[in-house]
């Protein structure tokens, strides 16, 4: 299923191969494209190098189309990061967009209509109501307090193969979250 892509002002978009053409098929400006591009064809091809700055790369190489896309995004000094679509497709892949968003990116966000994932770091983070179910996952060992929230925690310690912080529901205007020691990967979902 094609995500819709957010409108977000002041944007630039990157498409990742032929997600370059779902950019220009929501009416928004393509700024670069990045991929193999081996899902699209040779007239599709042509009419994005009419439409925006192509980088090109062998089909055969050692890492992923997102994972080209989100360097050269960060070597344009482009920050938040959005990746959209990145969740509902392939399995390794989707492993692989979240194993970039735990290891490499700190300002990635895994966005879908329905669903977010992103990273939290040591500190205090004010989280909405949008979303019906939030699970917090232990990128290395952590230490948090949660408030607002149908479980409140308060100093637990969350280890990387722990999983009872899964499908909690923020009961408030907004959940605190405060994360005392470590980093946690945050997925609020809207999906049953």
């Amino acid at each position: 299923m094609a995500q819709k892509i957010p409108k977000i002002e002041n944007a630039e978009y990157i498409g990742i191969d032929a997600g370059c053409l779902r950019i220009l098929e929501a009416g928004l400006d393509l700024a670069y494209g990045v991929g193999d591009f081996d899902s699209i064809d040779s007239k599709e091809l042509e009419y994005l190098n009419k439409h925006s700055h192509l980088e090109i790369h062998p089909v055969k190489k050692d890492e992923t189309d997102s994972e080209l896309a989100l360097a050269f995004a960060a070597q344009q000094g482009f920050s938040p990061l959005f990746l959209v679509g990145a969740l509902g497709g392939r399995i390794d892949h989707s492993l692989a967009n979240i194993r970039l968003l735990m290891y490499r990116y700190d300002d990635l966000i895994l966005w879908e209509e329905d669903q977010r994932v992103f990273v939290l770091l040591e500190g205090k983070h004010v989280l909405s109501r949008e979303f019906k179910h939030v699970s917090f996952l232990a990128v290395k060992d952590s230490v948090l307090s949660l408030e607002g929230f149908l479980y409140p925690l308060t100093h637990a310690v969350l280890r990387v193969q722990d999983i009872y912080t899964t499908s909690n529901t923020i009961q408030q205007e907004q959940g605190i979250v405060t994360v005392e020691k470590g980093k946690l990967l945050c997925i609020m979902t809207n999906r049953k």
